[in-house]
């Protein structure tokens, strides 16, 4: 079967959540069908790309993009258009043009369209299409405009919510098939696209990569991972330092908080000390897991579902998190780990474990083996292929069905 998988950003090096899930995916699928690749190469690291995956050898169709160079003007430029930033930061005609080229040359049995931002494109073609959709996009801005922000930021944020959801339902309704990560989400989708085939496919981890080092961890602290530009990584771990923190050097004044990733804000590094400390961007997250004695997860919007919370869990680590921050991943409070959304309860959950050996070995042990039996990737590339095995006969039906039901009414005719 020929896949064409489309994605806005190149995902190398697979650092952060939807970089990693696109990895995973076009790992899985060109280990078992005939890819070609389409899309933007902005950050992305091009020579460990082919490197990776040398089996796309002239089947790689990119554009090179600046947009970060841009990106403050056209949030402001955005506030005065009918089109969201979201639409902009990803629809280009040159794209549109490239991608009827390449639809012209190759028949494709599939295509799965990385992310709701890069479904705005035509695609003139008979192939089964397929969204997955990381998050609900427009959902997620819903949750970011009902914060305490500045004005201006508030009224962006407002206003994205409401042409996002146009947008995005928009493309919700032109695929075949939607991919979404967790059940709630699924749900929400549905309700826009009801003609569409709809499957979860969770977002997973790879836990031969992801496994404890056996290294003793440092006692008292606590980590945080995942890429600090991201809005809900970033009020996340402000909300824990503002509001949560306090409350614990309270009770352990020896507690230290490592917060792990890249593009920290200003008014984040602000906030490093000797108890707070920020790396910016590393190599490889699991010696920092690795050295803590509790993983936290202090997110208070977001959509889809967190990577980090499934790679904390086949670490081994004890994790404290909000609702929001384990949200659509089949965890149970106090069996997997801890869920608190007050400050006050997720400090003393936080402490709790620091003291509580028999507890947090508890939450540990259930809590890889529910890695291992539904988010490893190996577990959810057989999901993938159940589900395109699935829209590939559906297919094959549906024609049949077409052709025979137009051959009785040529023979009424």
């Amino acid at each position: 079967m020929k896949v064409l998988q489309l994605f806005p950003y190149v995902p190398t090096p697979p650092t952060f959540g939807g970089a990693l899930r696109v990895y995973h995916i076009l790992k899985h699928l060109t280990e078992n069908y005939d890819v070609t690749v389409a899309g933007y190469n902005e950050y992305g690291d091009m020579e460990a790309f082919e490197k990776s995956f040398p089996i796309l050898n002239n089947k790689m169709h990119f554009r090179n993009v600046h947009r970060k160079r841009t990106r403050r003007l056209r949030q402001v430029t955005t506030l005065f258009t009918k089109r969201s930033y979201w639409y902009r930061w990803t629809y280009s005609n040159e794209m549109q043009r490239m991608l009827n080229e390449l639809l012209d040359s190759a028949d494709f049995d599939f295509i799965l369209t990385e992310f709701a931002s890069m479904g705005h494109f035509d695609l003139p073609s008979d192939a089964i299409k397929i969204l997955d959709a990381h998050n609900v996009e427009y959902d997620n801005f819903r949750r970011m405009s009902t914060l305490d922000w500045s004005l201006t930021r508030k009224k962006f944020y407002e206003r994205e919510y409401r042409k996002t959801f146009q947008e995005e339902v928009a493309v919700f309704k032109k695929q075949d098939a939607i991919f979404s990560t967790s059940s709630r989400d699924r749900d929400i989708i549905q309700q826009h696209s009801e003609n569409a085939q709809h499957f979860v496919i969770p977002n997973g981890v790879d836990t031969q990569y992801f496994q404890p080092q056996n290294i003793q961890p440092e006692p008292y602290s606590m980590v945080f991972t995942g890429a600090m530009g991201y809005v809900p990584n970033n009020d996340g771990i402000m909300f824990f330092l503002d509001k949560i923190f306090p409350k614990i050097k309270n009770k352990i004044p020896e507690a230290k908080v490592y917060v792990v990733g890249n593009n920290p804000p200003k008014m984040l590094l602000k906030k490093q000390s000797r108890d707070v400390i920020i790396t910016g961007f590393v190599d490889d997250v699991r010696p920092w897991i690795d050295r803590a004695s509790v993983y936290i997860v202090p997110l208070n919007m977001g959509s889809g579902t967190r990577l980090k919370v499934v790679e904390a869990m086949s670490m081994e680590k004890p994790i404290v998190s909000t609702s929001i921050g384990c949200e659509g991943i089949e965890v149970v409070n106090g069996e997997h780990l801890l869920v608190r959304d007050e400050p006050e309860a997720f400090a003393e959950a936080v402490v709790e474990l620091m003291h509580n050996r028999a507890l947090s070995n508890r939450l540990v042990e259930n809590g890889r083996d529910l890695v291992k039996s539904k988010y490893d990737w190996n577990v959810i590339g057989e999901h993938i292929d159940d589900a395109l095995n699935y829209l590939l006969q559906r297919k094959k039906w549906t024609n049949a069905y077409s052709r025979e039901k137009k051959e009785k009414l040529e023979v009424i005719v």
